[in-house]
């Protein structure tokens, strides 16, 4: 997987900033890189948990925060299972957004701060019938409030990516569960079907609406 590293202060203080920290939470951060978040987390926080998969740069991970309050682990964000935090901050891949997005929101969390390609946050805030609505725009939207807060110079990376960046906040009203997931994913697959008394199809509901199909088809399940 390549990384691009985030390298300007100033946006390293500026997630930080809104991730608006207090000094007893446990911050999760995915893909730590070389440290240069975590480090700035590390000073605002009781506890950072940093993932990085890349042996090489835990190796360095692990001496340059050896004696501070930050806790690596190794492995690949999308199969590891996540420890408990409070918030979450991630530099993302768009090849991987999508699952580490879905995965994040089945934990219980306050507050995430994500650096997503452009194109990928876009997703996450369309609205229905929108050329990009897709699955994933539900399934954020129904259980957390999302917005575009910033958006990112590709100079503030090393190495320059091809694409734009841009600063997300998710706040979670609730976790989304792996049943809801799937529904979601099931009647998108099925886009142009009309959802049963709605006369509309998947791309036409919003998120509530069809929140509320799966409420009703789980407790029809039940009996």
């Amino acid at each position: 997987m390549n990384q691009n590293f985030m390298i300007d202060k100033n946006l390293i203080r500026k997630i930080c900033d809104y991730a608006d920290l207090k000094d007893d939470e446990i911050v999760l951060e995915i893909g730590a890189g070389a440290g240069n978040l975590t480090a700035e987390l590390s000073k605002r926080c009781r506890n950072v948990i940093a993932i990085e998969r890349d042996e090489q740069l835990v190796s360095f991970l692990i001496k340059r925060f050896k004696d501070a309050n930050v806790s690596i682990i190794k492995g690949d964000a999308v199969r590891i299972s996540f420890p408990e935090f409070n918030k979450i901050t991630a530099n993302l891949p768009y090849s991987i957004s999508r699952k580490i997005t879905e995965k994040i929101l089945t934990h219980k969390f306050n507050t995430a701060i994500l650096v997503y390609q452009k194109e990928f946050a876009e997703k996450l805030t369309a609205k229905p019938k929108a050329a990009n609505y897709r699955a994933i725009s539900v399934i954020v939207q129904a259980s957390s409030e999302v917005e575009i807060l910033d958006y990112i110079d590709r100079k503030v990376f090393f190495p320059v990516p091809d694409v734009n960046s841009v600063i997300v906040k998710v706040v979670q009203k609730f976790p989304a569960e792996e049943n809801f997931i799937n529904f979601v994913k099931g009647m998108f697959n099925r886009r142009n079907k009309i959802l049963g008394n709605s006369g509309k199809r998947a791309y036409e509901l919003t998120p509530d609406e069809i929140y509320d199909l799966w409420r009703t088809s789980e407790n029809l399940l039940s009996k």
